[in-house]
């Protein structure tokens, strides 16, 4: 099944057609692609809109959703913005009455779509354990304060999440993330994703607002604009290029900025704590936490540097980042997914008590910064001291050079682009098609005509030989053997069954 929906000026006001002539009715286009049904809603008022259930809801009457919304009027969905659909191959098992995850009406994603496979990549990966500042941990340590005006408030409360999380809305989420225009805000399909079988297209504040990390009045004020968004290639407004975060990086390091850079290298312990936090809240990384990547680092910049911050921006480039399998992967940010769906009112048709639960959000313990040198073992324990700052050599000296030299090179910044010889890679063959009772009957329709082929071929050989037999016979003045007369009539009754059948 199809179902499509765009979000237009207000936040959660959910369309479905092209149409620009759309207004109180609902249109609803059915038709039949081999199998397949179509459904397309269209709807712009606002009672209608806060009816809407998406593809997955239950039948039957609804009753009224309650929740903040955002004010504005739906607009006409813009020309040149393309409508994402999405496919599933069935509905599943009813919400909360199958053990087996898979079984989710909200994974049952179409073979051969993108959600499908990137579902397949995810489907084994656990959920990241949320894990949040111990504030009483800091008040012994006498750095609340410290760390307060260094966070923020608003990185305070991102950081400080403490929602629950699910696997499926995860899944389902992660498996359909875009972050189409990176850096971008205005654009009606910045972000995209689906969460209880509804796509959702939004701007940057719209995305802001469903989060819960902003108000409505603070997205629509000059300041929101202003906030700094994303690391990007090529100089953009509201952006940072890779250069600043490098300058950065000389001023809390004691390392070259480089590919390889990580979080022990830092010399304030302050610095090294949150970038711990980042790694298991807002950034999410699990394994390697102790690297520091492009997001993280800018978090660390705009905190230190005291730079406003657009958080909404940070999370979908975190959420965008490419997911893979394996044992020692993690689906992170499950609490701010959970956030999402609440104010998107997805647990009116799937209630959460249904859903596969992660692991809580805890708080993160005394052990694991004491590991990272960033508290003393002592008793009682104590703030690491700060490492001392080791001079480096200015950019492009000699000196520089000689250190750069003694990164290994897979780890180094490269300063020009090489020209790399193309790539000739082999086409991969197509799938095969899902197996159904048609294809299956053309299958065996395909090896019983190459059966009738080998038979032919046989007979023919054996016809070519007994002729080429009778010619030597005839030469020879030779009378047939007795066995040919039998071997005729075989070839004879071979023949009429051939032709029977």
């Amino acid at each position: 099944m199809h179902a499509s929906y765009l979000f237009f000026d207000a936040p959660y006001a959910l369309a479905g057609s092209t149409t620009a002539s759309v207004c109180d009715q609902v249109f609803r286009l059915i038709f039949c692609t081999r199998g397949c049904i179509t459904f397309t809603w269209a709807k712009s008022t606002r009672e209608q809109l806060s009816r809407m259930s998406g593809e997955g809801s239950s039948s039957g009457t609804k009753r009224k959703r309650r929740g903040t919304r955002a004010r504005g009027a739906a607009q006409e969905q813009p020309a040149d913005t393309p409508l994402r659909v999405v496919e599933y191959r069935d509905d599943g098992i009813p919400h909360g009455q199958s053990m087996v995850l898979l079984d989710s009406p909200l994974l049952r994603f179409a073979y051969d779509t993108d959600g499908y496979y990137r579902l397949d990549v995810i489907k084994d990966v656990r959920l990241l354990e949320f894990r949040r500042i111990d504030w009483e941990l800091v008040g012994r340590l006498g750095q609340v304060e410290s760390l307060q005006e260094l966070l923020g408030p608003k990185f305070r409360m991102a950081l400080d999440c403490d929602a629950p999380q699910y696997r499926e809305l995860a899944l389902e989420f992660h498996s359909t993330f875009q972050y189409r225009h990176q850096g971008g805000f205005d654009e009606p399909d910045v972000v995209s994703f689906i969460l209880g079988k509804r796509i959702f297209n939004m701007t940057l504040p719209q995305f802001a607002v469903a989060t819960g990390l902003y108000t409505q009045q603070e997205v629509e004020s000059d300041e929101f604009r202003g906030l700094l968004r994303q690391v990007v290639k090529q100089k953009e407004d509201f952006c940072v290029l890779k250069d600043d975060l490098k300058r950065f990086w000389a001023t809390i390091a004691n390392t070259t900025f480089s590919n390889n850079m990580v979080a022990s290298d830092i010399r304030d312990p302050l610095y090294r704590f949150v970038h711990k936090i980042l790694a298991a809240t807002l950034i999410g990384r699990h394994e390697g936490d102790n690297k520091v990547n492009r997001h993280s680092l800018f978090c660390l910049m705009c905190m230190v540097q005291r730079r406003p911050t657009n958080l909404a921006s940070i999370l979908a480039g975190s959420f965008v980042r490419p997911k893979k399998g394996g044992v020692k992967a993690r689906l992170f940010g499950g609490p701010y997914i959970t956030i999402l769906a609440e104010r998107l009112e997805v647990f009116v048709d799937y209630p959460a008590e249904r859903m596969h639960a992660g692991a809580p959000p805890s708080l993160m313990g005394l052990f694991s910064f004491q590991k990272a040198s960033i508290i003393t073992f002592d008793e009682p324990p104590a703030w690491s001291a700060v490492l001392p700052e080791i001079p480096l050599p200015p950019p492009g000296s000699e000196a520089d050079i000689a250190r750069q030299a003694t990164i290994p090179t897979h780890y180094q910044v490269p300063r020009t682009r090489r020209e790399l010889p193309a790539h000739v890679y082999p086409i991969r063959e197509p799938r095969p098609d899902p197996l159904t009772l048609e294809s299956l009957y053309d299958r065996v329709e395909q090896v019983r005509q190459e059966m009738r082929d080998v038979r032919q071929e046989v007979q023919d050989a054996r016809h070519e030989m007994r002729d080429g037999i009778q010619v030597l016979l005839d030469h020879l003045q030779l009378p047939p053997p007795p066995s040919w007369q039998p071997l005729e009539e075989e070839s004879a009754d071979e023949e009429q069954g051939s032709d029977e059948e």
